[in-house]
């Protein structure tokens, strides 16, 4: 055995070099490496042979051939649209602890929110032949490329922050924990708000900017279009904005903003146009990522339970590939989180003038036809 082992000096070693090491043959050895080895009936001193020639002879199993041979990789992937984002990595890591539990591994790719790269990521995944597919974020869904090569891809597929009708799906409503945010702001007295978004194409912000425009409808204020800003979800784009609207002539008293991201950059613009938070103006975020806890003042937002719902999308999926009954939709509870960021306006401000900016920045004013009264700051309740 050792002058076998001596012979393959070069080149990867095979398992018809274990076999031959061992004097048996290749299903022999096929039936040592398997998982289930333990269970399958052998001679002792055959099971023995085989072990030690793998140990001679340094051999791996190629994991894509095993794969082929038992019908699995134990292998999820999970797609995410940018890693950076501090919403992502808490649902990374709710994914990663229930695959780990599971036996799973995960391929994590991350696209940069290039449609390009989603595309080539899910067609690598798939020939790889990973047993299943969580992809999170949007940007994906209406694209008729990317959704015929989901349509391909006849396994498992879970989708998070996104409801797709041919896979289960995990998600908020963020209608309504948008609607309830910006309710929160009214309840308080502000009568100029203004929503700063991400891009318009997402759904999400898409959904978000429509919470916001239902709290005003239900304040009363029907037929007022709202200010609503897009951009994207990163600092840079909340300060731009929020720059804008702050130093128009009739500034907001309120900003709700599509993510914390955003509103941080929000923070910063309020301290370069002299506007104290929330004296001055009133910020609340979305997602409720560490630093609103350490920013100063706290920022109010939204907290979503992101870690929660990776794991709920893992168990969707090992219910889909033992081919167990799984809802097509996971509805997860979000709450708004009240801190230091949010307070009602200042005096002789409350009874304003409501300033309405379209994304595209023109400005028009509507008197209001009657004060609201304000109620007074909300309770931390849970949003549905």
């Amino acid at each position: 055995m050792g002058g076998a082992a001596m012979s393959r000096t070069k080149g990867a070693v095979s398992i018809r070099d274990v076999a031959a090491a061992a004097g048996v043959s290749v299903a022999t050895v096929s039936r040592v490496l398997s998982p289930a080895s333990a269970a399958v009936p052998m001679r002792k001193e055959t099971r023995g042979k085989v072990e030690r020639a793998i140990e001679e002879l340094g051999y791996r199993p190629n994991d894509l051939a095993r794969a082929l041979l038992q019908n699995r990789t134990a292998a999820i992937g999970l797609v995410v649209p940018d890693i950076s984002n501090p919403y992502y990595p808490p649902l990374v890591r709710g994914v990663e602890d229930v695959a780990s539990s599971h036996g799973y591994r995960v391929v994590l790719c991350n696209t940069d929110r290039d449609p390009d790269k989603l595309t080539g990521y899910l067609d690598t995944l798939i020939k790889t032949r990973v047993d299943g597919i969580v992809v999170a974020g949007g940007g994906w869904t209406d694209a008729p490329d990317r959704t015929a090569v989901l349509g391909t891809y006849r396994t498992g597929l879970v989708a998070v922050g996104r409801h797709l009708t041919a896979h289960p799906s995990v998600r908020i409503d963020n209608v309504a924990a948008s609607r309830s945010a910006a309710g929160h702001l009214i309840g308080l007295g502000h009568r100029r708000l203004t929503f700063l978004g991400g891009p318009e194409s997402s759904t999400t912000v898409q959904d978000r900017a429509q919470g916001f425009r239902d709290a005003l409808t239900a304040s009363a204020l029907d037929g007022l279009a709202p200010a609503v800003r897009f951009g994207s979800f990163t600092e840079e784009s909340g300060y731009a904005l929020a720059r804008d609207v702050l130093g128009s002539s009739r500034p907001p008293t309120a900003l709700l903003c599509a993510n914390d991201r955003i509103a941080l950059g929000a923070y910063a613009a309020a301290a370069d146009t002299a506007h104290r938070i929330p004296g001055d103006v009133s910020v609340v975020g979305f997602d409720d990522t560490p630093i609103a806890r350490y920013v100063r003042p706290t920022l109010t937002t939204v907290s979503i339970p992101t870690y929660e719902m990776g794991s709920a999308a893992v168990r969707l999926l090992l219910a889909q590939l033992a081919g167990e009954d799984a809802p097509a939709v996971e509805t997860m509870p979000t709450r708004l989180v009240l801190r230091d960021s949010s307070a009602a306006p200042a005096a002789g401000r409350a009874h304003d003038v409501l300033s309405l900016t379209s994304s595209s920045s023109s400005e028009r004013e509507v008197r209001c036809a009657s004060r609201w009264r304000a109620a007074g700051r909300v309770a931390c309740s849970w949003l549905r």
